[in-house]
């Protein structure tokens, strides 16, 4: 039946499947089993092989140092000279800001430059030689040099200098990262030498103290801010001697004050003015009055006549008196306005004076305190005081990074276990002969591989 048939084909095909994969394990297990010998001497040379070359690899030492970045005077974005012409508030640097800042810096081709000047490029290139000139370099600096030398053939460059070189391995050499979540700078080198390690970290740490230090100051803003403060201060002194001098010479002690007596004689004196001229007036109509009656009397009566003229005598040295009166009055009101028209322009001038030197004084007192400052800059530049503090200087290592010889071992153990059997697999498959003549050496009958049969066709097929 077609079911029957199907089932029996599902059941060919998943003991197919098994003996395969019995026979895949006899095979390997037969391999192994006719090749014993020479898996075990593989074994052991593996194992041997990866001691040696973790004995050869090249050492390669690491070196650390830890710089803390606290809060300070750098912080602020502004040096001594900014806030000179108005008041600005201190730009503060986020702190991720400023780490990265240290970061780069410590990267910046400059900075490595100096570390090579100071250590010499042959501690970088050749440490293991660098303390014995006349010991040949090593065959890794050789190798090395080789490489460079023939990658620079190809890319047709110029052949670089030792120091250039230097300056390249130097930059591969050193890792330095913000530890995260911290305020803390990890500087570290790795080299095959941990004393040259240790020796490049200390000088690379040192030299970038003093390029901080140096960056975060203004150069010269000391001297410049003395002249400025100087010139200053000579300006204000002959201010303030050009205004006494003038204060002297008018005589204004107190313009407030002496404005105020001079408006109250000019009060007075425009009263007494306004009470003569109207005393005046009054004896001028009295005058024109006993003038009209005396007209009138000189034809009725000569004795009132003569009285009205006595009268009229009398009244003219009081009208004359009132009348100079009156011009004397005009005259000191005059002179009472002039002096206060001079006062009012020599205290707009004063006013003016005091202004200029009130202006050179807090100019002055500005420049002062920004001179106090960029001393206190310098004060800390000479003493190369920072915001950030050496937390831990450069180890000195002698355990070295690399190699790991724990995974050489495992390396050449993995090697011996699995590497064996496949490659006797592999042997045995691409030469079958000598299967056959390890058979023979085990006195094992030789198999051959049967036809493969066919099928049997169901009856009734």
């Amino acid at each position: 039946m077609p079911g029957q048939n199907g089932s029996g084909h599902g059941s060919g095909h998943n003991g197919s499947h098994t003996q395969l994969s019995g026979a895949t394990y006899a095979t390997v297990l037969g391999s192994v089993s006719r090749h014993r010998g020479k898996l075990l001497v593989f074994g052991c040379l593996m194992l041997v092989g990866a001691v040696v070359l973790g004995a050869m690899w090249p050492k390669t030492y690491r070196s650390e140092a830890k710089l803390y970045v606290r809060l300070g005077r750098e912080n602020v974005g502004m040096d001594a000279t900014a806030s000179l012409g108005h008041e600005i508030q201190g730009l503060q640097i986020s702190r991720e800001e400023e780490l990265n800042t240290v970061v780069e810096l410590l990267r910046s081709r400059s900075l490595l430059e100096k570390v090579v000047d100071a250590v010499g490029p042959e501690t970088i290139l050749n440490p293991s030689n660098a303390s014995s000139q006349s010991a040949p370099p090593s065959l890794v600096a050789t190798l090395r040099a080789t490489v460079s030398q023939g990658a620079h053939w190809l890319t047709n460059d110029e052949p670089l200098t030792q120091r250039e070189r230097a300056i390249i391995a130097l930059r591969q050499q050193l890792d330095m990262q913000n530890v995260r979540k911290t305020d803390v700078i990890l500087v570290a080198h790795e080299g095959p030498s941990a004393a040259a390690s240790q020796k490049i970290v200390s000088n690379l740490i040192n030299l970038y103290l003093d390029e901080h230090v140096r960056m975060s100051r203004s150069p010269h803003e000391h001297a410049f801010l003395a002249e400025q403060a100087g010139s200053i201060k000579k300006q204000l002194v002959q201010r303030e001697a050009e205004l006494k001098a003038f204060k002297d010479q008018t005589g204004l002690a107190s313009p407030a004050e002496q404005r105020q007596t001079l408006v109250g004689q000019i009060g007075r004196l425009e009263d007494d003015l306004k009470t003569t001229l109207a005393m005046s007036e009054a004896t001028e109509a009295e005058n024109r009055e006993i003038f009209a009656e005396q007209g009138r009397a000189s034809a009725l009566d000569g004795k009132v006549h003569d009285e009205l003229r006595l009268m009229a005598l009398k009244e003219k040295p009081a009208l004359a008196a009132q009348r100079a009166k009156a011009a004397l009055l005009r005259t000191q009101l005059a002179e009472a306005k002039e002096q206060l028209r001079a006062l009012n322009g020599n205290e707009n001038k004063i006013t003016q004076m005091q202004r200029e030197a009130q202006i050179l004084e807090v100019s002055y007192r500005k420049y002062s305190e920004s001179l106090e400052q960029a001393r206190l800059d310098a004060s800390l530049e000479s003493q190369r005081i920072s915001n950030i503090n050496v937390a831990q200087p450069a180890t000195l290592s002698l355990q070295p990074v690399r190699p790991q010889r724990s995974l050489f071992l495992a390396a050449g153990l993995l090697l011996a276990i699995f590497g064996g059997p496949a490659l006797a697999v592999l042997f045995e498959t691409y030469w079958p002969s000598a299967r056959r003549e390890a058979d023979q050496r085990l006195d094992m009958p030789v198999l051959t591989p049967a036809p493969a049969m066919r099928d049997p066709q169901p009856i009734g097929a």
